[in-house]
């Protein structure tokens, strides 16, 4: 596989690279030394300075860093997240952002993920402008309704809350992207999503995916009442590690709006799929909610519906995308 064109995307298009720059990347045993190698690389190319930080593998997506690598995360003008497991969502993170370092949130992604034609390759730019539009109907609105065929009936206060996006574009200071991700979304208002998602994608970070059968989650007054399906315990038991009251919590709704994304075992280009959508559970806090919970857990579900205020969102046609899509099974 040529992975040039991708990696030249995500230091050039999505971090913007400049020269002298100090950029650390955080790894961990599990991470793809390919990937940690060739972004060493190609910031060493760019004459700016990379350097590799390793650390303990995190069982738990969201855990905190130890206060010297928060330290360390200061003292550098950009951060790529290459961690197995999903860490940007903790305090350090906000707290480097604050200081006006830029973040790169790519945590799990592997040399296949970097083809040519998959998630990285595409023109974040171009689809930045999509991405917003979607964003600013989250925003406008004041409750969502999401339906799957496979039987999520899901709905919820918006009111107030503003459209989260992630387009891929980290180049100012203080930026926070996760490419191949590409998103918009909101937390609703806590205490009012009721319903029942059917999760027939994934449950990223909670072993590795896709799911073989679906898992059923129901919710009442912004909380998790039961989670069903032989698969269920990945999440349950994520949950009762996670030990914190504030983890039933409906943390998170969002549409994946990458067209070049395809469900499969690499958890960030699942949930960058266009046609997913998915909900999370715990922390709220770096998504425009109230909850300060231990972790933050997504999970992904196919063929997704969304609509605001009763209006559809025609998520394929805003993204330029056909509306039938590629079989991602």
């Amino acid at each position: 596989m040529d992975l040039n064109a991708a990696l030249t995307n995500v230091l050039d298009r999505c971090l913007g690279v400049r020269a002298c720059e100090r950029v650390l990347i955080l790894a961990d045993t599990d991470s793809d030394c390919l990937v940690v190698d060739m972004l060493c690389r190609g910031i060493n190319e760019r004459d700016a300075t990379a350097s590799v930080l390793a650390l303990e593998r995190f069982d738990i997506p969201g855990s905190e860093v130890a206060p010297d690598v928060a330290r360390t995360m200061h003292e550098n003008d950009a951060v790529i997240e290459l961690t197995s497991t999903f860490i940007g969502s903790n305090q350090a993170r906000r707290d480097a952002n604050a200081r006006g370092v830029r973040y790169l949130a790519m945590p799990g992604i592997t040399r296949q993920t970097l083809r040519a034609d998959g998630p990285l390759g595409v023109n974040f730019d171009e689809l930045r402008q999509s991405a917003e539009e979607i964003g600013e109907l989250w925003t406008q609105a004041s409750e969502f309704r999401l339906t799957t065929p496979a039987g999520t009936d899901l709905r919820g206060s918006i009111l107030g809350r503003p459209g989260r996006v992630l387009h891929g574009i980290c180049r100012t200071s203080g930026s926070y992207m996760a490419p191949p991700d590409i998103e918009a979304g909101t937390a609703p208002v806590e205490g009012t999503t009721c319903g029942v998602a059917v999760i027939d994608a994934d449950l990223l970070f909670m072993g590795v995916g896709p799911i073989a059968e679906p898992v059923v989650l129901t919710f009442d007054e912004g909380q998790l009442v039961s989670a069903q399906g032989p698969e269920s315990h990945r999440l349950t038991n994520m949950i009762e590690r996670c030990d914190d009251d504030l983890m039933t919590n409906f943390a998170e709704v969002s549409l994946g709006l990458n067209p070049a994304g395809h469900v499969c075992d690499v958890a960030m280009e699942t949930e960058s799929a266009l046609g997913t959508a998915h909900i999370a559970l715990g922390n709220s806090i770096a998504y425009g909610g109230l909850v300060a919970a231990r972790a933050h857990l997504d999970c992904v579900m196919r063929d997704a519906l969304l609509t605001l205020d009763s209006v559809p969102v025609p998520a394929r046609a805003i993204m330029g995308a056909p509306s039938t899509p590629r079989d991602t099974r």
